[in-house]
């Protein structure tokens, strides 16, 4: 006699599982808790992008331009830090690096130095902002779990 394997679909099987999966993550990511946390995310990033995108044209297109991008290159690259850091943090959902682009939004902040450029200090300011509520309000995967499970009480000490 001959052995006849019963699982046919199994790469359908896998392809089901990794759907499942993917839902599940998508799920908790755009979860309740995590919706406004994501927008503010979202519109900070974007606004980062718009940003560097109309600070470097309007740069570029004329020689004082370039004066500026010179006299504020360290604030740019950390501001470019910064965007990138949202942008990973954001896809991943991991809040060190969410911190970790606050933190380089106010070194952006504070190397636009001059006092005379305080226009410049503006969109860094109100990004870092944005930034800083959506990563306290934005809540991981290990704080979700913590927060669906009750604690349970054993022998006068508290499990979770």
């Amino acid at each position: 006699m001959s052995v006849q394997h019963t699982n046919f679909n199994t790469s359908q099987d896998k392809d089901k599982t990794g759907q499942e999966f993917n839902n599940q993550e998508l799920i908790k990511n755009n979860s309740p808790d995590n919706r406004l946390a994501s927008i503010l995310l979202a519109v900070a990033f974007y606004l980062a992008i718009v940003y560097l995108a109309l600070f470097l044209l309007l740069g570029l297109s004329n020689p004082w331009g370039m004066v500026i991008i010179i006299f504020l290159a360290p604030s740019l690259i950390s501001f470019i830090i910064a965007t990138i850091l949202t942008r990973i943090g954001r896809k991943k959902g991991n809040k060190n690096f969410l911190y970790t682009s606050v933190i380089f939004y106010l070194v952006s902040i504070f190397l636009a130095y001059d006092p005379d450029w305080g226009v410049f200090r503006v969109v860094p300011i109100l990004l870092t902002i944005l930034v800083t509520v959506g990563t306290v309000m934005y809540k991981q995967d290990n704080e979700q779990d913590n927060k669906s499970k009750p604690p349970v009480r054993t022998g006068g000490l508290l499990f979770g």
